[in-house]
């Protein structure tokens, strides 16, 4: 018995078997020191390693009874599994814990193919180290390798597909993505496939060959500076609403309320696109922060528009199929006849201009204003031109603008509601001393000078007021220009001055004759 255990020790302790232990358990204990989270694969592998150098025990008790063919086979195969483990626990060495010290991150799939070219090694050293030669079983076998390569052309395709997406970083877990009819984030890459996970909690499995043959769209990704994503909100305003009115409306609305997800960075901007038939085009559009959430955030800035809109008294342009029988279509249009002129006439009333004209004389012009509205960016009054008309704003702002040759223009003020744009060049002829553009959009009215002409020659006691009222905003204007602030009051003497200058241009210019 003595002698069968002495085979027995001889054979099963070789001189590399308590290195290859000491180093497989110290791996283990590293790992399992510095990677808990690992710590269900360590342990796996070295219960593993255990059943292995059990069967190199058992192996040495069958060479003990004289079974010296069948103890080896045994011994190798249990050799070869050790060592499969040991590579295992090499690769998670390296890969999650000495590169990351290193400040070196590889893919899972890189990690993948050199721990698999890892054991391909190893199971070849050993054929070579029992006495095959792997050259030779290779070619002998070349049939069999064409079946077995024929059979795996799919495998081998999601297999080198993964490692490319990899290598080119075309993708990469948290990404956001698109494909066909799915959206959804990158959850893993794995060898043969890229799972992606839904919004609505589903795992959508894709091999790689079809990211590999297919477009996909990368929404958003966690590398990216800003990972947001544009969406569009399109809405159909009646084509008779202003653009301008609509732009700076849906803009405000947005802006009204702290939507989350919505990012601040870039701004929303909102575009007129198309043209229907009675109606016009709208797209709001806003940045995403996050776009797991698209639908809500999106439902949430809709409702924030149409409380906006309704508070501007901007309805929706529905597309419907009613039939409007109209007995008396020249009623109809004296009802909106009237309703405009009932609106011009308050806007005439809201300026100090006009504020000595009778109701008679204000209907008079009321009547020959003229409809204008400018979008943002319009230029309504050129510095330096001479024209006949003036602008009455209605709603939106209009800056005012003075420009120096040699020199940047400079932004004297704004101007909003219930002014009078450009009334000195309509009552004197003077070239127009700033240029006016639209802040936002503008609705205005324009009054030419013959409709002015009829109402100050049937009445020129009124044209001292307005001579006035003029000389007040020309010296603010020169304050602004001279980029002063004048704190002292103009004396009686100065207006009256400036009043009777610009008094006898307005008769020159208009040719009446003032009547005491």
């Amino acid at each position: 018995m003595l002698e069968l255990w002495q085979r027995v020790v001889t054979y099963f302790w070789r001189p590399e078997l308590p290195w290859a232990l000491g180093m497989t358990l110290a791996m283990a204990l590293v790992v399992l020191r510095f990677l808990p989270s690992e710590r269900r694969l360590i342990v796996n592998a070295v219960e593993l390693y255990g059943f292995c150098f059990f069967g190199k025990f058992v192996s040495a008790w069958i060479e003990a009874f004289g079974f010296h063919t069948e103890a080896e086979v045994v011994h190798e195969l249990f050799v070869v599994g050790s060592g499969l483990i040991m590579i295992q626990m090499m690769g998670l060495l390296l890969f999650r814990l000495i590169l990351p010290l290193l400040r070196l991150r590889t893919p899972e799939i890189i990690e993948d193919l050199l721990i698999f070219l890892g054991y391909i090694t190893w199971i070849l050293v050993r054929l070579r180290l029992a006495g095959m030669e792997p050259a030779g079983l290779v070619t002998t076998s070349a049939l069999l390798t064409a079946v077995v390569a024929f059979s795996m052309q799919d495998t081998l395709g999601n297999t080198l597909g993964g490692l490319l997406l990899q290598l080119e970083s075309s993708i990469k877990v948290g990404d956001w993505i698109t494909v066909n009819a799915v959206s959804g984030r990158i959850a893993e890459i794995r060898w043969r496939y890229t799972a992606v996970e839904t919004r609505n909690g589903e795992t959508v499995i894709f091999p790689n060959s079809v990211l590999m043959k297919n477009p996909f769209t990368v929404v958003s990704s966690p590398t990216q500076r800003r990972p947001q994503w544009r969406r569009w909100i399109w809405f159909n305003v009646p084509s008779s609403t202003p653009a301008g009115r609509v732009v700076d409306s849906a803009l405000a609305a947005l802006a009204a309320g702290d939507i989350p997800n919505v990012a601040r960075e870039p701004e929303p901007s909102c575009v007129l696109m198309e043209f229907g038939p009675g109606f016009a085009r709208y797209a709001l559009r806003y940045w995403l922060v996050d776009p797991g959430i698209d639908d809500p955030t999106d439902s949430r800035v809709r409702m924030q528009l149409f409380a906006g809109l309704e508070r501007a008294g901007i309805q929706f342009a529905v597309a419907d199929h009613a039939v409007q029988m109209v007995t008396n279509p020249e009623k109809l249009r004296k009802q909106g006849l009237a309703r405009e002129r009932e609106r011009r006439l308050a806007v005439l009333r809201s300026i100090d201009l006009f504020a000595g004209l009778t109701p008679e004389e204000l209907s008079i012009i009321a009547e020959r204003l003229v409809y204008a509205p400018f979008a943002n960016g319009d230029v309504l009054v050129r510095q330096g031109s001479v024209g006949d008309w003036l602008y009455l704003l209605a709603e939106g702002e209009v800056d005012v603008w003075l420009e120096t040759s040699g020199a940047a223009r400079r932004h004297l003020m704004t101007l909003g509601p219930g002014e009078v744009l450009s009334a000195t060049g309509l009552m004197t002829g003077e070239p127009r001393r700033a240029t006016l553009i639209a802040r936002t959009y503008a609705q205005c009215y324009r009054l030419d000078k013959a409709v002015f002409e009829q109402v100050i020659h049937s009445r020129p006691d009124i044209a001292e007021e307005i001579a006035r009222l003029l000389a007040t905003r020309e010296r603010r204007l020169r304050e602004l220009e001279d980029d002063t602030d004048v704190t002292e009051p103009t004396t009686p003497a100065e207006l009256s001055l400036s009043t009777q200058s610009i008094l006898k241009k307005m008769r020159d210019f208009l040719g009446f004759d003032q009547r005491g």
